[in-house]
């Protein structure tokens, strides 16, 4: 049976539901991001139909609905409408996850257009003697993580963006980031990537950090002279 024969004869839900239905339940339920793997997982669908009751369920969230189904990090994600922020806001209360500080902004900014990096490159690059706490917050905020070690003298720890990174900025991928030459001149990654920085702290209904699991980081080293 094709794909659209299974939308419209094999149906996952009780009498009077319908895909689009079924998946915002699904995408409401999980409160993370949901890839066309997990979906064929969960519902037994093809991609086809699973793409057309996702389209269908993004026309049908349109106009005065308080959610979006949001494409970011390889999957989708419901979100609280941007409409209604402000009253959202109210509600949300800042945590440790947060906006970023500038310093956390210009760290992970050229990670995330130079990756990977080695923490003596972020030296180089911001012009300071040391980014190492700047690193172990990113990473225990999950949106960097060690991504090998680089084949020069001392094996330094490199470093790259993760999908939480997608997700904090609201990215499909990281071809979605800015263009640095849109930027002017000087520190063109940090600017970039601060013009995406979300306002509502990321622990907001249906936000980033509802979706970040807490495990403890691996320690940060120096790297060694390169």
């Amino acid at each position: 049976m094709s794909d659209l024969g299974l939308f419209h004869q094999d149906p996952l839900w009780d009498e009077g539901g319908d895909l689009p239905g079924a998946l915002e339940a699904l995408f409401t339920a999980a409160g993370e991001v949901l890839d066309l793997a997990r979906l064929r997982e969960l519902t037994g669908l093809g991609d086809g139909a699973l793409q057309q009751g996702i389209d269908k369920l993004q026309e049908r969230l349109q106009g005065a609905s308080g959610l979006r189904l949001l494409e970011v990090g390889g999957g989708w994600r419901m979100a609280t409408s941007p409409v209604y922020k402000e009253m959202v806001s109210r509600l949300v209360t800042t945590t440790r996850s947060g906006k970023l500080t500038p310093a956390q902004i210009e760290a992970l900014a050229i990670v995330a257009y130079r990756q990977p990096v080695t923490i003596t490159e972020l030296n180089a690059i911001r012009g300071v003697t040391s980014s190492a706490n700047q690193v172990k917050s990113l990473m225990e905020r999950q949106l960097i993580t060690p991504a090998g070690r680089k084949h020069v003298v001392g094996r330094p720890m490199m470093y790259a963006t993760t999908q939480a990174f997608l997700l904090h900025f609201g990215l499909k991928s990281l071809h979605d980031l800015p263009r640095l030459e849109d930027f002017g001149e000087g520190r063109l990654e940090a600017e970039a990537l601060a013009a995406l920085e979300p306002s509502l702290p990321e622990d907001g209904l249906f936000g980033g950090g509802a979706l970040i699991s807490d495990p403890e980081p691996p320690p940060i080293e120096e790297d060694s002279v390169e």
